[in-house]
């Protein structure tokens, strides 16, 4: 048991180990590194904010309520003496996931043990091993390792877990109500606030204790006899009691949840789930479908990985001759073949069941992102995938399983096979953990896989910018806004790098796109002030100042900006108001302190 649990440990940290030194990364920088709930002296904040540090009430809130994975970053942020380490973020991280990658080997040997599998020793493979170590070193999870919010999915998948095994404890015990179960519950509640998901693992449970529960008698006679169905089906009483526990505390769980998010579902844009959008009913249940697809080939050969899969990066499926339709064909056409070989009489009791099992632990947790029960806002996300996972890599060393059974010359083959899958995803999963060590290599990587996709162009065009490389910052900004023509984010930039080459026309008119997109954005107001003042337009440059403070009140650049604009225009009360009112919203102003103090001087001397 020692010797296996050390293989688990060195087999999920080893494709890590050398890139936890690294960056803040993609959604890092607005959930740990400009969230004020990681860095405020509230421990108490996290409760009533939303994981990104918006109110959850707020209508511009994303809903995603996880604040234990909040307060885990806060402890992150006050052991390493208020300062925020991504190295030492990213360690912890590993260390969640060596703990999922052993509490997902306890959970196989539960299942297995609850199959009682006849005649295992002639085909002596250690499934529940077998199925971990691919579990631990599968490409999918990278994401949630190595980018630091995916410890919202490695916390929630531990107390999933955890609820589950003990949950499976109870079920020996001979009361109903027994503490495990309470603990169970308990567990399941807490996994829902570290990520929504994580609430799923009451549904697995339920389901769990119905296959194994139930029982079916008199089966063989159905095929001569018109015999009840329903008398032949036993379920065990207790399991029954089990489950109306569950549900109604679950049922619990959710009105709670959706008390907190004020009774109110977020609202995501077009760009973050465009299938969610369409009015075609065929567009949106093809292209989520095609999605489930791109989902399955994700699991079973992760090649194609990308940060961002939103803005073009699977177009909506529009009509029936589009070739997408092939590939959701046979995906049900597995499916269909799947159901009808495992539904067969010549299937034994015990195999059906443990596939029944994996496929529960594939399907529930996968629930709350499969747009069924309501849309979401992303269309792939590689962490979401964690939990799901689990049922997968079972799946696979069960075929496994079967393929020895039914083959006595090539064990060695498939079992080196196999070894092999095991080598190829640990080597993936080591080159993408250094895609995620710093923003240019993951998103120069995401190029090759979405060039579709308008976000990417758009960050890669951020860091070609933070490299000083405005060439090419240009051109990416440009295609950003050519696969996107309404990405004003991007036209503000792309007119703030065309204003610093002094093409100050072309700026103008991205910024009035921009506007023209987006009436409300301060940013873009107060850029194309700035390129009315370098043309001598000072009435027309105070307006859109104005108006930017019309937007965003608390706008300390804004205020230097039009404090620099009534210098020019020599009204210098007015100049200094405007800087006194930037250094106090931000004290740390040195632009407008320098202004103000030169000012200030300048005045003295006069006198």
């Amino acid at each position: 048991m020692y010797f296996k649990l050390f293989i688990i440990f060195t087999v999920s940290a080893a494709p890590f180990l050398f890139s936890l030194h690294g960056d803040f990364v993609f959604d890092d920088s607005e959930a740990i590194v400009k969230n004020k709930d990681v860095t405020s002296k509230s421990w108490l904040d996290s409760f009533s904010n939303d994981f990104w540090g918006t109110n959850i009430k707020s209508n511009h809130s994303h809903k995603s309520y996880r604040p234990l994975t909040i307060l885990t970053y806060r402890l992150n942020y006050i052991i390493n003496n208020r300062q925020l380490s991504a190295t030492q973020f990213k360690v912890i991280n590993l260390i969640c996931h060596i703990i999922c990658c052993v509490l997902v080997w306890k959970t196989y040997s539960c299942i297995w043990a609850r199959v009682k599998w006849k005649n295992e020793e002639k085909y002596a493979i250690d499934v529940p091993f077998l199925a971990s170590l691919l579990f631990s070193v599968h490409p999918i999870h990278v994401e949630a390792i190595s980018g630091i919010v995916g410890r919202a999915d490695l916390l929630a998948a531990m107390t999933f877990l955890l609820s589950f095994l003990i949950y499976d404890v109870s079920m020996k015990k001979k009361s109903i109500f027994n503490i495990y179960l309470c603990i169970s519950i308990t567990l399941a509640g807490l996994s829902m606030l570290f990520k929504e998901n994580g609430i799923t693992v009451m549904g697995v449970c339920c389901l769990y204790d119905i296959i194994l529960s139930i029982r079916i008698k008199a089966l063989d006679k159905l095929k001569y006899k018109t015999t009840n169905l329903l008398k032949c089906i036993h379920i065990d009483v207790k399991c029954v009691y089990r489950t109306v526990i569950l549900i109604t505390f679950a049922i619990l769980f959710l009105y709670a949840r959706w008390i907190v998010m004020g009774t109110a579902k977020p609202e995501f844009k077009a760009i973050d789930n465009p299938a969610a959008f369409s009015n075609n009913l065929f567009t949106k249940t093809a292209t989520y479908n095609y999605i489930y697809f791109l989902n399955i080939m994700l699991l079973i050969w992760p090649q194609w990985l990308c940060y961002d899969w939103s803005m073009g990066c699977v177009p909506l499926i529009n009509n029936v001759l589009d070739f997408r339709i092939l590939f959701i064909s046979i995906m049900y056409l597995y499916l269909f073949l799947f159901i009808k070989a495992v539904c067969s009489r010549n299937y034994r009791k015990t195999s059906k069941r443990i596939l029944f099992l994996a496929t529960l632990f594939i399907l529930i947790p996968f629930l709350p992102a499969s747009n069924i029960i309501f849309p979401v806002g992303f269309v792939i996300a590689e962490r979401i995938l964690y939990i799901p996972s689990i049922g997968y890599c079972l799946f696979v060393v069960i075929g496994l399983r079967n393929i020895l059974q039914n083959t006595r010359n090539n064990q060695k083959v498939f079992l080196g096979i196999f070894l092999g899958l095991i080598l190829i995803y640990g080597m993936k999963s080591w080159q993408r953990a250094h895609d995620w060590q710093n923003e240019y290599k993951l998103f120069t990587n995401a190029l090759s896989v979405c060039p579709l996709n308008a976000k990417v162009h758009y960050n890669i065009a951020k860091v070609a910018d933070a490299k000083e490389n405005s060439s090419w910052a240009i051109d990416e900004y440009t295609a950003a806004i050519r696969l996107y023509p309404e990405y004003y984010q991007a036209m503000n930039n792309l007119a703030n790098l065309l204003k610093n080459k002094k093409e100050f026309s072309a700026a103008e008119a991205y910024l009035r796109k921009a506007i023209n997109h987006k009436k409300d954005f301060p940013a873009a107001w107060m850029n194309l002030g700035i390129v009315l003042a370098n043309t001598k337009r000072y009435i027309e440059s105070q307006k859109a100042y104005k108006t930017a403070l019309l937007y965003r009140k608390n706008y300390p650049d804004c205020f230097y900006n039009l404090g620099n604009l009534y210098l020019e225009m020599n009204k210098t009360d007015d100049a200094m108001e405007s800087w006194y009112q930037a250094i106090n919203l931000n004290p740390k102003h040195v632009s407008a302190w320098t202004n103000l103090l030169a000012l200030l001087d300048n005045t003295s001397k006069s006198n």
